[in-house]
């Protein structure tokens, strides 16, 4: 055990020394009010740790001590006051006395004792513990009128052991006639000074000061309390820093990739885009972007990486800069080449955890044409109205499979009409999959009914629709995946 101890202490040093040499070499103006809160925490609990060990060592030594010896001189005053009442003289005749004052409180009391000045027991009640004090230091608390004390164990506890003078009435003298001899003296031990042992348990004592000591016992522990926090603060500091750099640096991340997404709202000549991305986390893996080709087409993207935070940004901020500088737009070759491209760069440059869907198309204005691919992704929604108010529903499934994960696999770019009036709605799947608290989804027939009740109004109110019924279905629930939306109409 105190092996592990020394063990445990010598990793405590070295783990206190690194975090000092760690703090002077990363030490920054703007840490310096933390490093003096540390400092002045760590001094006064360590000045309140110190004053109450000794507040509670004087008590428990010192306080506890004499009011015992207060005690035993009270009981002493008793006893006096009682054998004056009685004309007790003779110490042998305070045994009824002893009896009853240690019958009174038998918690307290452990033993009382009368001896002389030579040491000896004249009489006692209880069972003592120890021999009576020697006879020179009897002496010595006679001359200089001082009582004596010391602590003794016992098998119920320790017991504060008080000696003091005892002063008992005399005899009054008996008559003498003329011519006749004196009295004998009686039979017993000669006159002289006497002394009363009385003792107390500490325990008893302890009993008035029950309060006091409470409050030191917990002042202690908050001292200690506080003391640890302070090391522990100590050592712990350097990876505050670190996260809180962390912090700022995912922070600075999320910044650059909201600055690399196109607006929410984009008006082009031929069709009106509205968008919206929420990742679960500070950054995500979702993606989306709308851009403008060569003879009018438009190009549109969504993608959803897999899994959440930095790592999933990263690869999102790689296929958006792949899609936007692919030449993808120029036909259907280009576009099924570029998405081979696309898989071999996230099945050999990547873990094989990270692989993507993507969904992006481009709309051809003059032949009224979305020519697409589905790679894995959720197929987007078709809104096309009719002349009875109705509208048509179609799912765009064409493509081939997930990004990054299948060598060499089949992309086969799927073609549909969109005339004006129009809708495209391309969603990631944490829209559908987005639960509640039962964990319930979201699902397809609830985006499908929040499409159709609001298709006639514009993209960006379908689209802010669409996401405050997805927070309203998640309620209090934190979101699991990132949520994305793209909204997309034909102008007339």
């Amino acid at each position: 055990m105190q092996k592990g101890c020394a063990t445990g202490f010598a990793r405590l040093t070295t783990s206190v020394r690194a975090a000092i040499q760690w703090s002077m070499v990363r030490f920054r103006p703007r840490y310096l009010w933390f490093y003096l809160s540390l400092v002045l925490g760590s001094l006064l609990g360590l000045l309140l740790l110190a004053q109450s060990i000794a507040t509670y060592y004087q008590v428990s030594r010192f306080m506890i001590a004499a009011e015992l010896r207060r005690e035993a001189q009270r009981h002493v005053s008793t006893l006096e006051r009682e054998a004056r009442r009685l004309n007790v003289t003779e110490p042998l005749e305070l045994l009824a006395l002893l009896r009853e004052l240690r019958e009174e409180a038998p918690q307290r009391i452990a033993w009382i004792r009368v001896i002389d000045a030579a040491g000896n027991t004249i009489v006692q009640e209880g069972e003592p513990v120890g021999e009576p004090f020697p006879a020179q230091r009897l002496w010595m608390a006679f001359e200089l009128a001082t009582p004596i004390s010391e602590i003794r164990p016992t098998p119920r506890g320790n017991v504060l052991v008080t000696v003091l003078p005892l002063r008992l009435p005399r005899r009054p003298p008996a008559a003498v006639t003329p011519g006749s001899s004196p009295p004998p003296r009686p039979a017993g031990p000669r006159t002289g000074p006497r002394f009363i042992e009385v003792g107390l348990y500490v325990a008893g004592g302890r009993a008035n000061f029950g309060r006091l000591l409470t409050n030191l016992i917990v002042n202690t522990s908050a001292a200690v309390g506080l003391v640890a926090s302070m090391i522990i603060l100590w050592l712990r500091f350097p990876d505050y820093v670190r996260g809180k750099q962390l912090e700022q640096q995912t922070e600075l991340a999320r910044r650059v990739q909201h600055d690399l997404l196109p607006a929410p709202d984009v008006q082009l000549e031929t069709l009106e885009f509205a968008a919206g991305c929420t990742p679960a986390w500070q950054v995500g893996g979702d993606f989306y972007d709308v851009y403008p080709g060569e003879d009018g087409r438009v190009g549109l993207a969504l993608g959803d990486v897999s899994g959440k935070g930095l790592p999933a940004s990263v690869v999102a901020g790689l296929l958006l800069g792949a899609v936007r500088f692919s030449p993808w737009l120029e036909g259907p070759a280009h576009h099924e080449a570029a998405t081979h491209r696309l898989n071999e760069l996230l099945r050999t440059r990547t873990a094989p955890e990270r692989f993507a869907s993507l969904f992006w198309c481009y709309y051809e204005p003059g032949a009224g044409l979305l020519r697409y691919i589905n790679a894995g992704h959720v197929p987007p929604i078709v809104v096309r109205p009719k002349e009875n108010g109705a509208h048509e529903v179609q799912l765009l499934e064409d493509g081939g499979p997930l990004l990054g994960v299948l060598k060499n696999p089949e992309y086969r770019q799927g073609c549909v009409p969109l005339r004006p009036g129009d809708l495209l709605v391309m969603y990631s799947d944490g829209v559908v999959e987005a639960q509640d608290a039962s964990g319930a989804d979201f699902g397809m027939e609830r985006l499908r009914a929040a499409i159709l009740e609001n298709a006639d109004r514009p993209c960006s109110e379908i689209r802010d629709e669409i996401l405050r019924r997805v927070q309203a279905f998640i309620g209090r629930s934190e979101a699991q995946d990132d949520l994305t939306l793209a909204v997309v109409r034909v102008r007339a």
